[in-house]
């Protein structure tokens, strides 16, 4: 038995009916088939496009964050800055308060010093003229006719008189 015959008409219509199978194929399936390839390959690019609009968007993203933490930092700078000038002013502020109500307080005192030292140098005076009278006193009981001691009496009187 001959496996292969070769059978020209046969072998025509086999061609003849591959060839229709590859049209119709060709018409059914190829358009669709390219056109879902075509829309993969759209999707694709679509894809990397987002892909790299992503990356670039993430880049601009970190720039402005970076940014941002600079004029963080640089406002945090500042605002510590003028919270130590406001520090040190109301500091000052209450140091020259302090300051002038320790001048009034020492002042104050001064005064009342200076007023008892005068109270008790009068009260001294009267103690003194007082224990001279005395004195003068005994001196002029135990000479009373003496004309010396009464003149002195007098001069004494009378110095005590303009010193008080």
């Amino acid at each position: 038995m001959n496996l292969i015959n070769f059978y020209i008409p046969e072998w025509f219509w086999v061609a003849f009916n591959l060839l229709v199978l590859f049209l119709v194929l060709k018409k059914i399936l190829w358009k669709p088939v390219l056109a879902v390839l075509e829309k993969r390959q759209d999707k694709v690019v679509q894809a990397e496009q987002d892909a790299e609009e992503a990356a670039r968007l993430k880049l601009e993203m970190e720039q402005l964050r970076a940014g941002l933490d600079e004029d963080m930092e640089t406002k945090t700078a500042q605002l510590m800055q003028e919270a130590r000038s406001r520090a040190g002013r109301e500091f000052d502020r209450i140091v020259a308060e302090a300051e002038a109500k320790a001048d009034l307080i020492i002042s104050a005192a001064k005064n009342k010093a200076r007023r008892e030292r005068e109270v008790m140098l009068v009260e001294m005076k009267g103690q003194v003229v007082s224990t001279a009278v005395e004195a003068t006193g005994l001196l002029l009981r135990a000479n009373m006719d003496s004309e010396q001691n009464k003149r002195l009496l007098q001069d004494f009187l009378a110095e005590e008189d303009v010193s008080a």
